[in-house]
């Protein structure tokens, strides 16, 4: 008897006609070559973030034999929302209080899928992270979705953000090769500023067990897997014909820490150091410009202290002036009401008349 095909998850979407589910197109292929090899094993799954609760349906029907399948709202409106199926467990709550969490295990102590569907925040992203991870299977896979909103502004993130969801799921790429840094800097030091500023916490997480980050458009795939397996492991060389190199076969069996690479202490490269040197580099420019400016300040102010003084200084002999015609003034008046000019102003017609005559 010819088994029948099992169905894609597109096509399950297209076919579905119950409750309402919301996802991108790309989702479905990638999630497809993801998921497929896990479909009929008896998977725990858990989706933070499940609106009208369409994909928990789905997600029922694609993995048949899933043990529990656990969805997380933190809208209240979710816990009205029934399910014919046992194995379909609803948490509300928001999902990175100690609460919510707690709620959450009470249905499985660990899973092999978490979809982070949630708020899209930075923040968010990056607690809930630091919060499951270390509830993920060995060999399971976490997803965060519809990381678009991590370039932009109002969701904590923009394209050089170095603190957007992005930005943190870069630096756990970077953690993947730590073997390799040669310096002094550990994993959780490299993702310290992440958990000061959104107040996650990383106590619980285990970097080496991370084995793989995948980048597709808009959604960020963390495959989990024990220490040993993540390691770069021995070089390993076979054959004997050496026709164009020499003396490679003595490295068969030799570790990565063999290679001589001096180790460096590269820490004021990192960039939330260099961002407080530009900081500090644009305080030192500021500073300066200030203190020039209070100098062309304190020379403007020096300069009309000494206009003013001038000012004073006029004013003063202006002053002494008008006081001299005054008294001038005075003098001329009291000399006008004198007997003397009264009496002689007789003779001074005549002599004016004499003066005329002579003239003409």
């Amino acid at each position: 008897m010819i088994k029948p095909m099992k169905k894609t998850l597109e096509q399950l979407y297209k076919e579905h006609t119950g409750k309402l589910s919301d996802k991108w197109s790309l989702y479905l292929t990638e999630y497809d070559r993801l998921f497929a090899p896990s479909a009929s094993r008896p998977i725990q799954l858990l989706e933070i973030g499940i609106q009208n609760g369409g994909s928990l349906e789905i997600w029922s029907r694609y993995f048949p034999n899933a043990r529990k399948i656990v969805g997380c709202d933190i809208d209240p409106k979710c816990a009205a929302l029934q399910y014919r199926s046992s194995r379909i467990g609803i948490v509300i709550g928001d999902a990175n209080s100690d609460d919510c969490e707690s709620k959450i295990l009470q249905h499985a102590s660990a899973f092999d899928i978490i979809i982070d569907d949630g708020s899209h925040i930075s923040g968010d992203i990056v607690r809930s992270f630091a919060r499951y991870f270390p509830h993920l299977e060995e060999s399971g896979i976490y997803v965060a979705e519809d990381l678009h909103s991590s370039y932009w502004s109002n969701f904590e993130g923009g394209l050089h953000h170095p603190l957007s969801a992005m930005s943190f799921f870069k630096r756990l790429a970077d953690i993947i090769n730590q073997e390799h840094w040669r310096n002094h800097t550990s994993a959780r030091e490299l993702v310290a500023r992440f958990g000061e500023e959104y107040g996650a916490t990383f106590e619980g997480l285990d970097f080496s067990k991370i084995h793989s980050i995948e980048f597709i458009n808009s959604l960020c795939v963390i495959k989990k897997d024990s220490t040993e397996k993540n390691i770069l492991g021995k070089r390993v060389i076979v054959g004997k014909d050496e026709g164009v190199t020499n003396g490679v076969r003595k490295y068969d069996g030799t570790l990565i820490q063999s290679v001589p690479v001096e180790v460096k202490d590269d820490g004021n490269l990192d960039v939330f150091e260099l961002i407080g040197l530009a900081q500090s580099s644009s305080h030192l420019k500021l500073a300066k410009e200030i203190k020039d400016k209070e100098q062309v300040i304190q020379t403007l102010r020096t300069d009309m202290a000494e206009k003013v003084q001038t000012v004073r200084g006029l004013t003063a002999q202006l002053d002494q002036t008008r006081n001299e015609v005054e008294q001038l003034k005075a003098e001329v008046l009291r000399f006008a009401l004198s007997r003397s000019w009264i009496m002689t102003r007789p003779v001074r017609k005549v002599m004016q008349w004499m003066g005329r005559r002579k003239n003409a």
